[in-house]
């Protein structure tokens, strides 16, 4: 991998949030996630003359971030639990957006994962429904959410915690097969 800071900063943009979300769903931690991401972003620059990527970058990354966050849970040093409900907006479609799309497994998880995540948005229960929609699609605050519905933001907050939760609780299955299929795909 060529040694330049450019290359090293377009590694940090781009692979920084799906790292971070495969950091979190292992360690269920955001701090601890993001530390162990940069981990191995910095590891990746200090031995960049020696390592040679035989597969592509991103599952490169995606391995490095798996092995160092189970040897972060293997030395006992994490033990904290950290709730779905706390990813941004981008980290959630991050997740949902499939492993790649080059490989026709990559694909077919992104389809399905996309349609499950729609039926699971289009089951909630409404206000939450449209107050979820709203927050993540339409990119309202949730100052602009409560005015338009006559509530208070911290109403809208609770709203769309309460829609995270019925999320994660849909999808922490999947999660373990998405980070299953990240790492031996």
């Amino acid at each position: 991998m060529e040694g330049s800071e450019d290359a090293y900063r377009y590694v940090f943009r781009t692979y920084y949030g799906p790292m971070c979300i495969l950091a979190e769903t292992i360690l269920r931690d955001e701090f601890q996630a993001q530390a162990a991401v940069s981990d191995v972003i910095s590891h990746l620059y200090e031995v960049r003359s020696e390592v040679e990527i035989r597969t592509n970058l991103r599952s490169y990354l995606m391995m490095s971030t798996r092995n160092h966050c189970l040897n972060l849970l293997n030395s006992k040093t994490v033990r904290t639990v950290q709730t779905f409900s706390t990813l941004s907006d981008n980290d959630t479609n991050d997740v949902f957006s499939g492993i790649d799309n080059v490989t026709p497994q990559g694909r077919l998880l992104d389809n399905e994962l996309e349609g499950l995540m729609h039926e699971c948005i289009e089951s909630l229960p409404e206000p939450i429904k449209s107050t979820f929609i709203k927050s993540r699609f339409q990119d309202m605050t949730y100052r602009q959410i409560g005015a338009e519905d006559g509530v208070s933001a911290n109403t809208i907050k609770v709203r769309i915690q309460q829609a995270l939760k019925i999320i994660e609780r849909r999808f922490s299955k999947y999660l373990m097969i998405l980070t299953f299929f990240m790492v031996f795909v």
